[in-house]
Protein backbone atom coordinates (compact mmCIF):
# COMPACT_ATOMS: atom_id res chain seq x y z
CA UNK A 1 0.00 0.00 0.00
CA UNK A 2 1.42 3.40 -0.95
CA UNK A 3 2.12 6.13 1.60
CA UNK A 4 -0.79 8.28 0.42
CA UNK A 5 -3.34 5.55 1.15
CA UNK A 6 -1.77 4.85 4.55
CA UNK A 7 -1.88 8.54 5.45
CA UNK A 8 -5.53 8.70 4.38
CA UNK A 9 -6.43 5.71 6.57
CA UNK A 10 -4.60 7.20 9.57
CA UNK A 11 -6.53 10.46 9.15
CA UNK A 12 -9.86 8.59 8.99
CA UNK A 13 -9.02 6.60 12.16
CA UNK A 14 -7.98 9.76 14.05
CA UNK A 15 -11.20 11.53 13.02
CA UNK A 16 -13.24 8.52 14.13
CA UNK A 17 -11.37 8.51 17.45
CA UNK A 18 -12.06 12.21 17.95
CA UNK A 19 -15.79 11.96 17.29
CA UNK A 20 -16.15 8.80 19.36
CA UNK A 21 -14.58 10.64 22.31
CA UNK A 22 -16.82 13.62 21.58
CA UNK A 23 -20.03 11.56 21.67
CA UNK A 24 -18.99 9.81 24.90
CA UNK A 25 -18.26 13.20 26.47
CA UNK A 26 -21.71 14.37 25.32
CA UNK A 27 -23.38 11.35 26.84
CA UNK A 28 -21.90 11.76 30.31
CA UNK A 29 -22.24 15.55 30.30
CA UNK A 30 -25.96 15.14 29.57
CA UNK A 31 -26.45 12.55 32.29
CA UNK A 32 -24.43 14.40 34.95
CA UNK A 33 -25.93 17.86 34.36
CA UNK A 34 -29.04 18.43 36.44
CA UNK A 35 -31.89 20.55 35.17
CA UNK A 36 -31.84 22.48 38.46
CA UNK A 37 -28.30 23.66 37.66
CA UNK A 38 -29.53 25.19 34.40
CA UNK A 39 -32.52 26.77 36.15
CA UNK A 40 -30.21 28.37 38.69
CA UNK A 41 -28.01 29.69 35.88
CA UNK A 42 -31.09 31.09 34.15
CA UNK A 43 -32.08 32.97 37.32
CA UNK A 44 -28.58 34.43 37.77
CA UNK A 45 -27.60 35.24 34.17
CA UNK A 46 -30.88 35.29 32.27
CA UNK A 47 -32.04 32.95 29.53
CA UNK A 48 -30.01 32.76 26.31
CA UNK A 49 -30.54 30.80 23.11
CA UNK A 50 -27.71 28.43 24.02
CA UNK A 51 -29.04 27.87 27.55
CA UNK A 52 -32.54 27.21 26.20
CA UNK A 53 -31.05 24.60 23.85
CA UNK A 54 -29.22 22.92 26.75
CA UNK A 55 -32.39 22.87 28.85
CA UNK A 56 -34.25 21.31 25.92
CA UNK A 57 -31.59 18.59 25.73
CA UNK A 58 -31.90 17.71 29.42
CA UNK A 59 -35.69 17.69 29.14
CA UNK A 60 -35.53 15.34 26.14
CA UNK A 61 -32.64 13.33 27.50
CA UNK A 62 -33.61 9.99 25.97
CA UNK A 63 -33.57 11.31 22.39
CA UNK A 64 -30.19 12.99 22.72
CA UNK A 65 -28.62 10.01 24.45
CA UNK A 66 -29.78 7.87 21.54
CA UNK A 67 -28.00 10.32 19.21
CA UNK A 68 -24.74 9.96 21.15
CA UNK A 69 -25.07 6.17 21.15
CA UNK A 70 -25.58 6.11 17.38
CA UNK A 71 -22.55 8.37 16.96
CA UNK A 72 -20.37 6.15 19.17
CA UNK A 73 -21.48 3.02 17.30
CA UNK A 74 -20.80 4.51 13.84
CA UNK A 75 -17.36 5.71 14.92
CA UNK A 76 -16.58 2.29 16.41
CA UNK A 77 -17.47 0.57 13.14
CA UNK A 78 -15.25 2.96 11.15
CA UNK A 79 -12.34 2.49 13.56
CA UNK A 80 -12.61 -1.29 13.36
CA UNK A 81 -13.00 -1.38 9.59
CA UNK A 82 -10.20 1.03 8.66
CA UNK A 83 -7.94 0.51 11.66
CA UNK A 84 -7.73 -3.26 11.33
CA UNK A 85 -6.79 -2.99 7.66
CA UNK A 86 -4.09 -0.47 8.54
CA UNK A 87 -2.60 -2.69 11.26
CA UNK A 88 -2.74 -5.85 9.13
CA UNK A 89 -0.76 -4.10 6.39
CA UNK A 90 1.78 -2.96 8.97
CA UNK A 91 2.11 -6.57 10.24
CA UNK A 92 2.81 -7.75 6.70
CA UNK A 93 5.73 -5.37 6.43
CA UNK A 94 6.98 -6.11 9.97
CA UNK A 95 7.09 -9.87 9.39
CA UNK A 96 8.67 -9.41 5.94
CA UNK A 97 6.13 -11.58 4.19
CA UNK A 98 8.10 -11.55 0.89
CA UNK A 99 11.05 -13.31 2.56
CA UNK A 100 8.84 -16.27 3.37
CA UNK A 101 8.92 -16.06 7.17
CA UNK A 102 5.17 -16.68 7.46
CA UNK A 103 2.34 -17.52 5.15
CA UNK A 104 -0.29 -14.96 4.12
CA UNK A 105 -2.98 -16.71 6.20
CA UNK A 106 -0.83 -16.64 9.33
CA UNK A 107 0.01 -12.98 8.78
CA UNK A 108 -3.68 -12.10 8.44
CA UNK A 109 -4.52 -14.02 11.63
CA UNK A 110 -1.71 -12.39 13.62
CA UNK A 111 -2.58 -8.97 12.20
CA UNK A 112 -6.26 -9.42 13.04
CA UNK A 113 -5.56 -10.38 16.69
CA UNK A 114 -3.01 -7.62 17.22
CA UNK A 115 -5.29 -5.14 15.46
CA UNK A 116 -8.21 -5.97 17.74
CA UNK A 117 -6.06 -5.70 20.88
CA UNK A 118 -4.47 -2.38 19.91
CA UNK A 119 -7.73 -0.82 18.70
CA UNK A 120 -9.62 -2.02 21.77
CA UNK A 121 -6.98 -0.59 24.08
CA UNK A 122 -6.83 2.78 22.32
CA UNK A 123 -10.61 2.99 21.98
CA UNK A 124 -11.28 2.21 25.65
CA UNK A 125 -8.64 4.63 26.93
CA UNK A 126 -9.07 7.59 24.58
CA UNK A 127 -12.72 7.35 23.56
CA UNK A 128 -14.29 5.95 26.73
CA UNK A 129 -12.39 6.39 30.01
CA UNK A 130 -10.73 9.76 29.40
CA UNK A 131 -13.78 11.66 28.05
CA UNK A 132 -16.03 10.00 30.63
CA UNK A 133 -13.90 11.17 33.56
CA UNK A 134 -13.55 14.67 32.14
CA UNK A 135 -17.33 14.98 31.73
CA UNK A 136 -18.02 13.64 35.21
CA UNK A 137 -15.47 16.07 36.70
CA UNK A 138 -17.00 19.17 35.04
CA UNK A 139 -20.31 18.24 33.37
CA UNK A 140 -21.73 21.74 33.12
CA UNK A 141 -18.68 23.14 31.36
CA UNK A 142 -18.42 20.21 28.96
CA UNK A 143 -22.11 20.49 28.09
CA UNK A 144 -21.53 24.12 27.20
CA UNK A 145 -18.79 23.07 24.76
CA UNK A 146 -20.62 20.18 23.10
CA UNK A 147 -24.25 21.35 23.06
CA UNK A 148 -24.27 23.29 19.77
CA UNK A 149 -22.58 20.59 17.61
CA UNK A 150 -24.73 17.92 19.28
CA UNK A 151 -27.85 19.87 18.31
CA UNK A 152 -26.90 19.63 14.62
CA UNK A 153 -25.84 15.98 14.90
CA UNK A 154 -29.23 15.25 16.47
CA UNK A 155 -30.94 16.91 13.52
CA UNK A 156 -28.88 14.85 11.04
CA UNK A 157 -29.31 11.55 12.88
CA UNK A 158 -32.94 12.11 13.85
CA UNK A 159 -34.55 9.75 11.28
CA UNK A 160 -32.20 6.95 12.32
CA UNK A 161 -32.61 7.74 16.03
CA UNK A 162 -36.39 7.74 15.66
CA UNK A 163 -36.34 4.37 13.87
CA UNK A 164 -34.05 2.89 16.55
CA UNK A 165 -36.23 4.15 19.43
CA UNK A 166 -39.41 2.83 17.82
CA UNK A 167 -37.80 -0.55 17.14
CA UNK A 168 -36.41 -0.77 20.69
CA UNK A 169 -39.81 0.16 22.15
CA UNK A 170 -41.43 -2.60 20.10
CA UNK A 171 -38.95 -5.23 21.28
CA UNK A 172 -39.29 -4.15 24.92
CA UNK A 173 -43.09 -4.24 24.62
CA UNK A 174 -42.95 -7.78 23.26
CA UNK A 175 -41.02 -8.72 26.40
CA UNK A 176 -43.85 -7.34 28.54
CA UNK A 177 -41.86 -4.35 29.78
CA UNK A 178 -42.20 -0.61 29.45
CA UNK A 179 -39.70 1.80 27.94
CA UNK A 180 -38.18 4.09 30.54
CA UNK A 181 -36.71 7.52 30.15
CA UNK A 182 -33.40 8.36 31.83
CA UNK A 183 -34.84 11.74 32.81
CA UNK A 184 -37.62 9.98 34.76
CA UNK A 185 -35.22 8.37 37.21
CA UNK A 186 -35.78 9.30 40.84
CA UNK A 187 -34.04 8.44 44.10
CA UNK A 188 -35.43 7.06 47.31
CA UNK A 189 -34.93 8.77 50.68
CA UNK A 190 -32.25 6.23 51.58
CA UNK A 191 -30.36 6.93 48.33
CA UNK A 192 -30.55 10.70 48.85
CA UNK A 193 -29.25 10.35 52.40
CA UNK A 194 -26.48 8.01 51.27
CA UNK A 195 -25.34 10.47 48.61
CA UNK A 196 -25.58 13.35 51.07
CA UNK A 197 -23.51 11.43 53.62
CA UNK A 198 -20.78 10.91 51.01
CA UNK A 199 -20.94 14.64 50.21
CA UNK A 200 -20.38 15.43 53.90
CA UNK A 201 -17.39 13.07 54.03
CA UNK A 202 -15.95 14.72 50.91
CA UNK A 203 -16.48 18.21 52.31
CA UNK A 204 -19.08 19.21 49.71
CA UNK A 205 -21.95 19.44 52.22
CA UNK A 206 -22.11 20.79 55.76
CA UNK A 207 -22.69 18.23 58.51
CA UNK A 208 -25.69 20.11 59.87
CA UNK A 209 -27.27 20.35 56.40
CA UNK A 210 -27.20 16.55 56.27
CA UNK A 211 -28.55 16.32 59.83
CA UNK A 212 -31.50 18.60 59.05
CA UNK A 213 -32.20 16.68 55.86
CA UNK A 214 -32.27 13.40 57.79
CA UNK A 215 -34.58 14.89 60.41
CA UNK A 216 -36.88 16.28 57.71
CA UNK A 217 -37.30 12.81 56.18
CA UNK A 218 -37.95 11.31 59.63
CA UNK A 219 -40.35 14.18 60.36
CA UNK A 220 -42.64 13.16 57.49
CA UNK A 221 -42.86 9.59 58.80
CA UNK A 222 -43.99 10.47 62.32
CA UNK A 223 -47.51 10.82 63.71
CA UNK A 224 -48.90 12.71 66.69
CA UNK A 225 -48.54 9.76 69.05
CA UNK A 226 -44.78 9.64 68.39
CA UNK A 227 -43.97 13.10 69.74
CA UNK A 228 -46.75 13.96 72.19
CA UNK A 229 -46.30 14.57 75.91
CA UNK A 230 -48.32 11.66 77.29
CA UNK A 231 -51.17 12.25 79.73
CA UNK A 232 -49.27 10.80 82.69
CA UNK A 233 -46.76 13.66 82.38
CA UNK A 234 -49.37 16.42 81.90
CA UNK A 235 -49.70 19.30 84.32
CA UNK A 236 -53.30 20.58 84.29
CA UNK A 237 -55.44 22.90 86.40
CA UNK A 238 -59.13 22.82 87.22
CA UNK A 239 -61.49 25.34 85.68
CA UNK A 240 -62.31 26.74 89.13
CA UNK A 241 -58.68 27.42 90.06
CA UNK A 242 -58.14 31.04 91.05
CA UNK A 243 -55.62 33.13 89.10
CA UNK A 244 -53.42 33.52 92.17
CA UNK A 245 -53.24 29.74 92.62
CA UNK A 246 -52.74 29.25 88.88
CA UNK A 247 -49.65 31.46 89.00
CA UNK A 248 -48.28 29.18 91.72
CA UNK A 249 -48.86 26.17 89.47
CA UNK A 250 -47.09 27.98 86.64
CA UNK A 251 -44.06 28.83 88.79
CA UNK A 252 -43.80 25.24 90.02
CA UNK A 253 -44.25 23.56 86.63
CA UNK A 254 -42.48 26.25 84.56
CA UNK A 255 -44.86 25.55 81.65
CA UNK A 256 -45.99 28.71 79.88
CA UNK A 257 -49.24 27.10 78.69
CA UNK A 258 -51.27 24.85 80.98
CA UNK A 259 -54.39 22.88 79.93
CA UNK A 260 -57.58 23.61 81.86
CA UNK A 261 -59.90 20.70 82.75
CA UNK A 262 -63.26 20.03 84.41
CA UNK A 263 -63.18 18.25 87.80
CA UNK A 264 -59.43 17.60 87.38
CA UNK A 265 -60.28 15.07 84.67
CA UNK A 266 -57.67 15.03 81.93
CA UNK A 267 -60.22 13.63 79.49
CA UNK A 268 -62.21 16.88 79.78
CA UNK A 269 -59.75 19.52 78.55
CA UNK A 270 -61.61 22.76 77.75
CA UNK A 271 -58.67 24.85 76.62
CA UNK A 272 -55.48 26.31 78.09
CA UNK A 273 -54.28 29.36 79.96
CA UNK A 274 -51.25 31.39 78.96
CA UNK A 275 -48.88 32.60 81.68
CA UNK A 276 -48.92 36.14 80.25
CA UNK A 277 -52.70 36.30 80.72
CA UNK A 278 -52.33 35.07 84.31
CA UNK A 279 -49.71 37.66 85.22
CA UNK A 280 -51.64 40.49 83.56
CA UNK A 281 -54.89 39.49 85.30
CA UNK A 282 -53.11 39.21 88.66
CA UNK A 283 -52.26 42.90 88.43
CA UNK A 284 -55.98 43.66 88.23
CA UNK A 285 -57.78 40.97 90.23
CA UNK A 286 -56.21 37.61 91.12
CA UNK A 287 -59.27 36.22 92.89
CA UNK A 288 -61.19 35.19 89.78
CA UNK A 289 -61.23 31.65 88.30
CA UNK A 290 -59.08 30.85 85.25
CA UNK A 291 -62.29 30.05 83.37
CA UNK A 292 -62.38 33.65 82.18
CA UNK A 293 -58.87 33.41 80.70
CA UNK A 294 -59.23 30.16 78.77
CA UNK A 295 -57.99 30.11 75.20
CA UNK A 296 -59.27 27.66 72.59
CA UNK A 297 -57.37 24.44 72.04
CA UNK A 298 -57.59 22.06 69.08
CA UNK A 299 -57.76 18.27 69.05
CA UNK A 300 -56.02 15.80 66.74
CA UNK A 301 -56.10 11.99 66.51
CA UNK A 302 -53.08 9.92 67.52
CA UNK A 303 -52.52 8.81 63.93
CA UNK A 304 -52.42 12.27 62.33
CA UNK A 305 -49.07 13.04 60.66
CA UNK A 306 -47.18 15.77 62.46
CA UNK A 307 -46.94 17.76 59.24
CA UNK A 308 -50.75 17.90 59.31
CA UNK A 309 -50.72 18.71 63.03
CA UNK A 310 -48.45 21.68 62.36
CA UNK A 311 -50.68 22.85 59.53
CA UNK A 312 -53.72 22.65 61.82
CA UNK A 313 -51.89 24.70 64.47
CA UNK A 314 -51.10 27.35 61.87
CA UNK A 315 -54.69 27.41 60.62
CA UNK A 316 -56.16 27.60 64.13
CA UNK A 317 -53.42 30.01 65.26
CA UNK A 318 -52.82 27.96 68.39
CA UNK A 319 -49.46 26.66 69.71
CA UNK A 320 -50.96 23.64 71.48
CA UNK A 321 -53.32 20.78 70.61
CA UNK A 322 -54.76 17.83 72.50
CA UNK A 323 -54.07 14.33 71.14
CA UNK A 324 -57.07 12.04 71.55
CA UNK A 325 -57.26 8.26 71.24
CA UNK A 326 -59.82 6.22 69.32
CA UNK A 327 -62.25 6.39 72.25
CA UNK A 328 -62.08 10.17 72.53
CA UNK A 329 -59.95 10.17 75.67
CA UNK A 330 -56.86 12.33 76.11
CA UNK A 331 -53.61 10.65 75.10
CA UNK A 332 -51.44 13.71 75.55
CA UNK A 333 -50.69 17.15 74.13
CA UNK A 334 -48.38 18.54 71.45
CA UNK A 335 -46.92 22.04 71.48
CA UNK A 336 -45.26 23.88 68.63
CA UNK A 337 -41.96 23.46 70.47
CA UNK A 338 -42.33 19.65 70.36
CA UNK A 339 -42.67 19.85 66.59
CA UNK A 340 -39.77 22.24 66.06
CA UNK A 341 -37.49 20.06 68.17
CA UNK A 342 -38.14 17.14 65.81
CA UNK A 343 -36.42 19.19 63.10
CA UNK A 344 -33.84 21.20 65.02
CA UNK A 345 -33.16 19.08 68.08
CA UNK A 346 -33.71 19.98 71.73
CA UNK A 347 -34.07 23.72 72.19
CA UNK A 348 -33.67 24.84 75.80
CA UNK A 349 -35.14 28.15 76.88
CA UNK A 350 -34.37 30.18 80.02
CA UNK A 351 -36.57 28.12 82.36
CA UNK A 352 -35.78 24.63 81.10
CA UNK A 353 -33.84 22.54 83.63
CA UNK A 354 -30.17 22.12 82.80
CA UNK A 355 -30.48 18.31 82.82
CA UNK A 356 -33.40 18.06 80.42
CA UNK A 357 -32.08 14.91 78.77
CA UNK A 358 -33.28 11.33 78.54
CA UNK A 359 -29.89 9.57 78.71
CA UNK A 360 -27.23 9.90 81.40
CA UNK A 361 -24.00 7.94 81.11
CA UNK A 362 -22.77 6.57 84.44
CA UNK A 363 -19.11 6.28 85.56
CA UNK A 364 -19.36 2.49 85.64
CA UNK A 365 -20.24 2.41 81.95
CA UNK A 366 -24.00 1.91 82.17
CA UNK A 367 -26.70 4.44 81.25
CA UNK A 368 -29.67 5.86 83.11
CA UNK A 369 -32.48 6.24 80.59
CA UNK A 370 -35.85 7.88 81.11
CA UNK A 371 -38.95 5.77 80.50
CA UNK A 372 -40.34 8.69 78.48
CA UNK A 373 -37.69 8.23 75.80
CA UNK A 374 -39.19 6.93 72.58
CA UNK A 375 -37.98 3.64 71.15
CA UNK A 376 -37.03 5.49 67.96
CA UNK A 377 -34.85 8.00 69.84
CA UNK A 378 -33.27 5.13 71.80
CA UNK A 379 -32.25 3.40 68.57
CA UNK A 380 -30.92 6.64 67.14
CA UNK A 381 -28.94 7.49 70.29
CA UNK A 382 -27.32 4.05 70.54
CA UNK A 383 -26.94 3.76 66.75
CA UNK A 384 -28.72 0.44 66.48
CA UNK A 385 -31.84 -1.17 65.06
CA UNK A 386 -33.98 -3.32 67.36
CA UNK A 387 -36.49 -5.48 65.49
CA UNK A 388 -38.66 -6.02 68.57
CA UNK A 389 -39.19 -2.25 68.86
CA UNK A 390 -40.30 -1.93 65.21
CA UNK A 391 -42.86 -4.76 65.68
CA UNK A 392 -44.48 -3.00 68.65
CA UNK A 393 -47.07 -0.21 68.57
CA UNK A 394 -45.68 1.30 71.78
CA UNK A 395 -43.95 4.66 71.50
CA UNK A 396 -41.98 5.03 74.73
CA UNK A 397 -39.65 2.59 76.46
CA UNK A 398 -41.96 2.44 79.47
CA UNK A 399 -44.95 1.66 77.27
CA UNK A 400 -43.03 -1.02 75.37
CA UNK A 401 -42.00 -3.01 78.45
CA UNK A 402 -45.38 -2.65 80.17
CA UNK A 403 -47.36 -3.66 77.05
CA UNK A 404 -45.10 -6.59 76.17
CA UNK A 405 -44.84 -8.06 79.68
CA UNK A 406 -48.44 -8.22 80.95
CA UNK A 407 -47.78 -11.26 83.14
CA UNK A 408 -44.83 -9.75 85.02
CA UNK A 409 -45.20 -7.70 88.19
CA UNK A 410 -42.88 -4.83 87.43
CA UNK A 411 -41.02 -3.28 90.35
CA UNK A 412 -37.62 -1.68 90.99
CA UNK A 413 -34.94 -4.25 90.18
CA UNK A 414 -36.94 -6.03 87.44
CA UNK A 415 -34.70 -6.72 84.45
CA UNK A 416 -35.53 -7.09 80.75
CA UNK A 417 -33.22 -8.10 77.92
CA UNK A 418 -33.77 -6.76 74.41
CA UNK A 419 -31.26 -7.46 71.65
CA UNK A 420 -27.83 -6.51 73.10
CA UNK A 421 -29.27 -4.32 75.87
CA UNK A 422 -30.24 -5.13 79.47
CA UNK A 423 -32.89 -2.84 81.02
CA UNK A 424 -33.13 -2.71 84.82
CA UNK A 425 -36.09 -0.84 86.34
CA UNK A 426 -34.91 1.80 88.82
CA UNK A 427 -38.17 3.62 89.52
CA UNK A 428 -41.75 2.47 88.93
CA UNK A 429 -44.83 4.41 90.04
CA UNK A 430 -48.46 4.75 88.92
CA UNK A 431 -48.07 2.08 86.23
CA UNK A 432 -45.21 4.02 84.63
CA UNK A 433 -41.50 3.19 84.52
CA UNK A 434 -39.76 6.49 85.19
CA UNK A 435 -36.15 5.34 84.97
CA UNK A 436 -34.09 2.44 83.65
CA UNK A 437 -30.48 1.42 84.08
CA UNK A 438 -29.35 0.24 80.66
CA UNK A 439 -26.28 -1.90 80.04
CA UNK A 440 -25.06 -2.01 76.44
CA UNK A 441 -23.48 -5.45 76.02
CA UNK A 442 -21.73 -4.25 72.86
CA UNK A 443 -19.54 -2.01 75.04
CA UNK A 444 -18.62 -5.00 77.21
CA UNK A 445 -17.65 -7.09 74.20
CA UNK A 446 -15.49 -4.28 72.83
CA UNK A 447 -13.81 -3.83 76.24
CA UNK A 448 -13.13 -7.57 76.51
CA UNK A 449 -11.69 -7.62 72.99
CA UNK A 450 -9.39 -4.71 73.79
CA UNK A 451 -8.32 -6.38 77.04
CA UNK A 452 -7.56 -9.66 75.22
CA UNK A 453 -5.54 -7.79 72.61
CA UNK A 454 -3.51 -6.02 75.32
CA UNK A 455 -2.87 -9.31 77.17
CA UNK A 456 -1.73 -10.93 73.94
CA UNK A 457 0.68 -8.04 73.28
CA UNK A 458 2.07 -8.37 76.80
CA UNK A 459 2.67 -12.10 76.32
CA UNK A 460 4.39 -11.49 72.98
CA UNK A 461 6.62 -8.82 74.52
CA UNK A 462 7.62 -11.24 77.33
CA UNK A 463 8.52 -13.93 74.79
Amino acid sequence: MDSGAIFFQIVIVLIAFFFAAYFVACEFALVQTRYSMLEEEEENKGKSKKLAREMHMITNLNDYLSTTQVGVSVCGIIMGWVGESLIVDAIFDLLELKSGWVTAGTAHAIGGVIGILILTYLEVVFTEVVPKNISIAMPRRILGYVATPLHYFHTIFYPGVWAINVSAAGVVKLMGLKMTDESDESMSQAEILSISKEAVENGDLEKYDYLYMQRAFDFNDKVAKDIMIDRTQLTVMDINTLVDDAITVYLQSKFSRIPVVIDNNKDNILGYVYCYDLVRQSRVNSNIPVERLIRDIGTVPETMKITEVLQKMITMRTPIVVVVDEYGGTSGIITDKDIYEELFGTVRDEIDPATNEYVFKQPKGTYQVSGKMTTYDFERYFKTEIKDFSKSDSVTLSGYFIDNNPGIQIKPGTEFKVDTFTFKVLHFENSFIDLFEVDDLRDNHEAMAEKSAEEQKDEESKD
